[in-house]
């Protein structure tokens, strides 16, 4: 136990993403310390018959998580063993209209949930690594949330 715990301290945090019940898995090489993690929350202002604003709270929204990194084009000796740029970036482009699964580990954070990719761009740096922001949100699947799936 202690030695996970000085993994994590030492990684900071790990990022997998899998596709069709995770028969494909992938490991983000590279996780920047400022990943946004968006925790909306649902509610809707109206006015009272004095005129005063009231707010009346609803429930949690969907979850959105942005990352701005890069897909390295070499091996880097401080990342150690890693998926290079070409087969990242194959991931992303062939599952962008799937549902995904996104884990998330670190000492602050756990998050697994099924998730859209919203948002992909990337661009190719001077040194060949590939610069990207990544935007998803979470699914919902319809089925499972007590819809019909219609």
């Amino acid at each position: 136990m202690i030695s996970n715990i000085a993994n994590y301290i030492a990684r900071g945090m790990e990022i997998y993403f899998s596709v069709d019940e995770n028969k494909e898995i992938f490991k983000v090489p590279y996780i920047p310390p400022d990943v946004k993690i968006s925790n909306p929350l649902e509610f809707e202002l109206f006015e009272n018959f004095k005129g005063q604003s009231l707010t009346l709270v609803g429930e949690p929204g969907l979850r959105e998580i942005t990352l701005e990194s890069f897909f390295p084009n070499k091996f880097y000796r401080w990342l150690g063993n890693t998926t290079l740029a070409p087969l990242c970036l194959d991931f992303f482009l062939k599952n962008r209209n799937k549902v995904l699964r996104i884990v998330i580990i670190s000492l602050s954070t756990r998050i697994n949930m099924e998730c859209i990719i919203t948002q992909f761009t990337h661009s190719k740096k001077h040194n060949g690594d590939i610069s990207y922001s990544l935007t998803i949100q979470e699914y919902i699947n319809p089925k499972k949330a007590g819809g019909n799936g219609a």
